[in-house]
């Protein structure tokens, strides 16, 4: 398939263009603002971030069959993305571009929106004007939820949305922007709620990277033996990364509709903590930081990702151990 992702120089992204050469995709990845650094270009296709030995996705040896070419995109502007999608001619798009940090949303929420809605509606746009029935894969998010009762659990796909963020509501806004480019007929925007997802290569300022950052620190002698952490009874559903891209890769292929994307189980910061600090070896004195904390966060939330095997033929594949593995391992390297 010839693909074009946007927001290709994210963390999601970088790992999805990975994922996408390696099937042998020809692949155009958007960044904004900056172009990708050289952490992220070893991601998409140089050598990876020490994964540990078991995790096949991301040997060296992995092969790389597709083409890829990098292009600047503001989604904000309608002329660039008229512009990048004709000259591209992709046959799916994959919308990943926008604002992804909860505390920056509820900061500026005009941002968010402009970002997160403003950013879809125009590729939509363009891809329904453009008339070749390309698909699109939008990632939304499971924040949508909001708060769900326990007897609702495990979340579904019609499981009743109650945003209560500014980020979640920019997400179903951007929902009900790709239905309404759908119900119009000219493609086919398949919407996927991931829950929260973890892996190398995250930005710091999410739970996991904070955490294995700041173990990884102290085991080089950098810091003090001590972390900051935030809220560590939520539980949440985490899914690694690089599982979640290949389901939105298979949601190309032959999705319809909406998908949750998830681990079907809850776990709570404090064990992803626990797992980090097991993994590291290192004895550390665990502090609150008030300005780690959220506001507004659900107690507990996970979801089924039932449809996904049932019509993708999806499910997660890494375990929990891996994942941590590789993020710590990530982080020290990113320290030298």
């Amino acid at each position: 398939m010839r693909a074009l992702i946007t927001g290709a120089s994210g963390f999601v992204g970088a790992h999805l263009v990975r994922h996408l050469l390696e099937c042998g995709d020809d692949v155009v990845a958007t960044y904004f603002p900056q172009p990708p650094d050289a952490y992220v270009l070893g991601m998409c296709g140089g050598s990876p971030p020490l994964a540990t030995q078991n995790n096949s996705a991301f040997t060296a040896d992995a092969p790389r069959v597709g083409s890829l070419s990098w292009e600047y995109l503001d989604t904000s502007e309608l002329e660039s993305c008229a512009k990048l999608i004709s000259s591209a001619a992709p046959e799916v798009i994959y919308h990943l571009a926008g604002m992804s940090f909860v505390p920056e949303a509820e900061r500026d929420f005009l941002g968010a929106l402009k970002s997160n809605v403003v950013g879809l509606d125009n590729i939509l746009r363009i891809a329904h004007q453009i008339q070749r029935k390309i698909r699109v894969v939008f990632v939304s998010s499971a924040d949508v939820y909001g708060q769900v009762s326990r007897d609702l659990l495990p979340a579904r796909e019609t499981t009743p949305t109650h945003p209560v963020n500014a980020y979640s509501v920019s997400k179903l806004m951007a929902e009900l922007v790709a239905d309404r480019w759908t119900r119009l007929g000219n493609l086919e925007v398949v919407v996927m709620r991931p829950f929260n997802h973890i892996g190398p290569g995250q930005n710091v300022r999410f739970m996991a990277a904070s955490f294995a950052r700041q173990l990884a620190l102290i085991w080089k002698g950098r810091d003090e033996p001590r972390i900051m952490v935030g809220n560590l009874s939520a539980r949440k559903d985490f899914t690694d990364v690089r599982d979640v891209v290949r389901a939105y890769r298979r949601a190309a292929e032959k999705g319809h509709g909406l998908y949750v994307i998830s681990s079907v189980k809850s776990l709570a910061v404090q064990e992803i903590l626990d797992g980090l600090i097991n993994i590291s070896g290192i004895p550390v004195k665990v502090e609150c930081d008030p300005a780690r904390m959220r506001s507004i966060e659900p107690t507990e939330l996970y979801g089924s990702y039932a449809k996904a095997e049932s019509e993708l033929g999806w499910k997660p594949e890494f375990t929990l151990r891996q994942t941590l593995a590789d993020i710590y391992a990530d982080a020290l390297a990113r320290c030298d």
